[in-house]
């Protein structure tokens, strides 16, 4: 089997930066990551990168009062015990529809993903939804989960690829999913470091590490069927550039290229991905990155075969390969 190259995207303009830092300090990246979209549409398309765009529900909305007929019942919404996480509440301060709250709403942009060859819509949670997060149950989930399939449905959408915030995910929550109409998600890096470091700052580090080191290997997997789900883990994050480390990006690209070419090689999946946020400042930079990426993929496919897939093709190719194994 051909290697392959999965690119997926987690699309949730600000709804996912609520409890990290003050709209004031960011908003340059969200916005940003608006300009960026059209221009990495156009780069997918130059390369034929096939990319799933994993959507927060609440940038379907065209307006607060209709995003509000599809919020799940008050006593089925998330009860975090940290209320700097309720998106709900944050709801309130802002404007009513995209134009005035262009860092929470995304209609137009959604439509634009949807009409370019090769993109899939996924679902980032109605609500960017945390399945670790104390004080929420798997019910508040299937409801948040629930809400976002509607909406989407309502603009003409029918999303069955799931990422889920932070790559937070159990067992009982995949089942949601399965239970929701999800045909594949994505799950949080299968390495050394998230299995065994606990401890927050070492892992920060470590994870850091990697992005320029080879600490974890080349990333490269089968997916697997999970009672009825598939599972397409993430290989590795795209880092946004870092001005301290400036130095080291070369060694960032050489890392990525590598991993490629272990799964081309070896028929392997490689999941990459990334926010449009992290490429809203330094945009021209972060897209020639891309594009040298891209370009190397490029170089894989005429090589080697490699293809490059949506979470929802991969999953059909998979469906399609599982049918002919048991005919």
């Amino acid at each position: 089997m051909a290697g392959t190259l999965l690119v997926s995207l987690d699309f949730e303009l600000f709804w996912g930066m609520l409890d990290v830092c003050p709209l004031e300090q960011y908003q340059d990246h969200v916005l940003g990551g608006r300009e960026a979209i059209p221009k990495l549409l156009k780069l997918f398309e130059k390369y034929d990168i096939h990319a799933t765009w994993a959507a927060v529900g609440f940038l379907f909305g065209e307006s607060k009062e209709e995003l509000a007929r599809f919020f799940p019942a008050a006593g089925e919404r998330p009860c975090y015990r940290n209320l700097g996480l309720d998106p709900y509440a944050y709801l309130a301060k802002i404007g009513e529809n995209e134009r005035e709250a262009p860092c929470f709403y995304g209609p137009s942009l959604l439509k634009l993903i949807a009409q370019t060859p090769g993109q899939e819509l996924g679902s980032h949670t109605f609500s960017h939804y945390y399945c670790r997060e104390t004080g929420q149950t798997p019910g508040e989930f299937a409801a948040d989960m629930k809400a976002a399939r509607e909406i989407a449905m309502a603009h003409g959408y029918d999303v069955h690829s799931a990422i889920l915030p932070r790559n937070q995910c159990e067992p009982e929550y995949t089942e949601v999913l399965r239970e929701t109409g999800f045909t594949a998600y994505r799950d949080e890096e299968n390495d050394w470091i998230h299995e065994k470091i606990h401890f927050h700052p070492l892992l920060r580090l470590l994870r850091l590490m990697d992005v320029y080191f080879p600490l974890t290997g080349q990333g490269g997997y089968v997916p697997k069927n999970e009672n009825g789900i598939w599972n397409l883990t993430g290989s590795r994050m795209y880092k946004p550039i870092l001005k301290p480390l400036y130095c080291l990006e070369g060694l960032k690209l050489h890392r990525i290229k590598n991993q490629m070419l272990h799964a081309a090689k070896r028929g392997l999946t490689f999941h990459l991905w990334w926010h449009p946020h992290n490429i809203g400042v330094r945009t021209e930079e972060h897209l020639r990155q891309l594009e040298e990426i891209f370009k190397y993929y490029a170089q894989l496919r005429e090589t080697y075969g490699m293809e490059s897939r949506n979470m929802g093709e991969m999953t059909a190719f998979l469906e399609n390969q599982r049918n002919e194994g048991r005919s």
